[in-house]
């Protein structure tokens, strides 16, 4: 035998609910509401409201947990960049592994700074001119020339090439 709850058969938790909306203890906006609503509705054989709050407070507390944590990092990470003291052991490492990282990461760039400077100052070519070449902008954006036809010069190697290609240089 069933029992009639309200007019339209409904669930206890929708009686709750508009009985809850009716007294004002909750608005009827759903988007103000949606985590209440949604935990007053949809609830799975099996599974008391009691566990779905349990659960909805469980998950709740992490994301809480999680952006502590976010924001306390960020203002770990800020005053590490200040060079300011940390507050306790656990920011003492946290602070030391980070300068360690920051210095750890200048060095590196300074390092490819240098080969790639190295680099560059090894790919030039030597070739003797076959005609007269006006002063140019060579591709390591620095001015050669101009030059003389017989004279042999060293430029970067992509403009030799293309002087080679183009018969105004040889090898």
């Amino acid at each position: 035998m069933s029992t009639i709850m309200g007019k339209d058969n409904d669930s206890p938790i929708i009686i709750f609910r508009k009985e809850c909306i009716k007294i004002g203890i909750l608005d009827n906006n759903r988007e103000e509401n949606s985590d209440i609503f949604c935990l007053l509705e949809n609830i799975p054989e099996g599974i008391t409201l009691e566990d779905k709050i349990k659960k909805f407070k469980s998950d709740r507390a992490k994301l809480q947990f999680e952006s502590f944590c976010r924001k306390k990092f960020e203002r770990i990470l800020q005053r590490s960049f200040e060079n300011s003291e940390p507050e306790n052991d656990l920011e003492f490492k946290i602070y030391k592994s980070i300068q360690e990282l920051f210095n750890e990461y200048k060095a590196n760039i300074l390092n490819n700074n240098i080969k790639q400077k190295e680099e560059r100052e090894k790919v030039f070519k030597e070739v003797r001119l076959s005609q007269d070449v006006p002063e140019f902008i060579g591709e390591d954006m620095k001015s050669y020339g101009p030059y003389k036809k017989g004279e042999i010069v060293s430029i970067p190697l992509r403009n030799a090439e293309i002087l080679i290609r183009e018969k105004i240089a040889e090898n």
